[in-house]
């Protein structure tokens, strides 16, 4: 009997041991792990054609949206989401956009829409990130100027696909 009692106490200690060996630590994502990136767009001087203009009281919000997103400040470039769950995202590019304090000479706010198309391609990152998205094959549509006129002169693609932030992926030239 006690053979038997020493063997169950071997095996217990024994799967015991495999079991925690078998383990993996806790697998979290690590900051500055690649994520979905974002669509960078860079301003630019039409008529120079080569220096960066922040456009005036510029606002941004997706087409059927009413909160715009949260800019301080434009200076050169802005970060903003594509949808992930379509391969089409449109929004409004509003210059001039605070009118609380606005005068009878200062210019009324003017609003474009462009239209960004893309591929979505997800990507495996790890167990704790889960998947990024990628988006390839960018295009836009001309902007759609409301009854103000267009602001936005001409838009270039400069890279097509998005797979990170390093460098502007869309120039506005205004």
């Amino acid at each position: 009997m006690k053979i038997y009692k020493y063997l169950l106490y071997t095996l217990i200690a024994i799967g015991t041991l495999s079991t925690n060996y078998s383990c993996e630590r806790d697998d979290i994502c690590a900051e500055g792990t690649p994520t979905t990136p974002f669509l960078i767009i860079k301003f630019i001087d039409f008529e120079t054609g080569t220096l960066v203009k922040a456009p005036a009281e510029l606002q941004i919000k997706a087409v059927g949206s009413d909160t715009p997103f949260p800019f301080k400040t434009v200076e050169d470039l802005i970060r903003i989401p594509l949808r992930n769950k379509e391969s089409i995202t449109e929004y409004e590019f509003t210059i001039n956009s605070n009118t609380s304090n606005n005068t009878d000479t200062d210019p009324a706010p003017d609003k474009d829409i462009v239209s960004f198309q893309y591929t979505i391609k997800e990507e495996y990152v790890s167990s704790a990130c889960g998947f990024k998205v990628n988006y390839e094959g960018l295009t836009f549509s001309p902007p759609v100027a409301g009854d103000d006129g267009n602001w936005i002169k001409n838009i270039t693609i400069q890279r097509e696909n998005i797979t990170d932030e390093t460098t502007a992926h869309v120039f506005i030239f205004h």
